[in-house]
């Protein structure tokens, strides 16, 4: 993916440029659902990431509840290898913010209006870890590409 917007996903502030803010990469538990276009300013950036542990693993970076890898946002800057979690409530939060997701995800189902899945229907967050995942693999940092 590329970035098409100059704007802070979170204030709406014109950037001269990706390198004039922060790009971000994040998907849910599943690296093919990665995307590497968010942009935000500096100060924004600071504001959503300041109080996170962004060094927890397999746990929330705000409130420290498990994260489990399916169930969680993993998120890190684009130019960091290592990706932080945040849990479903936490990942909501941080989604729903940016202006770039359209539509707003159901904070009931961690799925998207429409999507013709409810909670307990096919694969995705909350079904336990995915295949292939034994113990070590996709717990610890760098657990897959954010």
């Amino acid at each position: 993916m590329s970035i098409s917007d100059l704007r802070c996903d979170l204030c709406g502030t014109m950037l001269a440029g990706p390198a004039a803010g922060v790009r971000f990469v994040y998907h849910p538990g599943v690296p093919a659902l990665r995307d590497d276009t968010g942009l935000v300013c500096l100060r924004c950036w600071d504001a959503a990431t300041g109080t996170m542990d962004t060094t927890a693993v397999a746990r929330c970076a705000v409130c420290a509840a498990p994260a489990p890898r399916q169930r969680s946002l993993h998120l890190r800057r684009f130019d960091q290898p290592d990706p932080w979690r945040l849990c479903a409530e936490h990942a909501i939060a941080f989604l729903n913010s940016l202006a770039t997701v359209q539509p707003k995800l159901d904070p009931a189902t961690f799925r998207f209006p429409g999507d013709g899945q409810g909670p307990g229907e096919g694969e995705g967050p909350g079904e336990g870890e995915g295949p292939g995942e034994g113990p070590g693999e996709g717990e610890g940092p760098g657990d897959g590409e954010a």
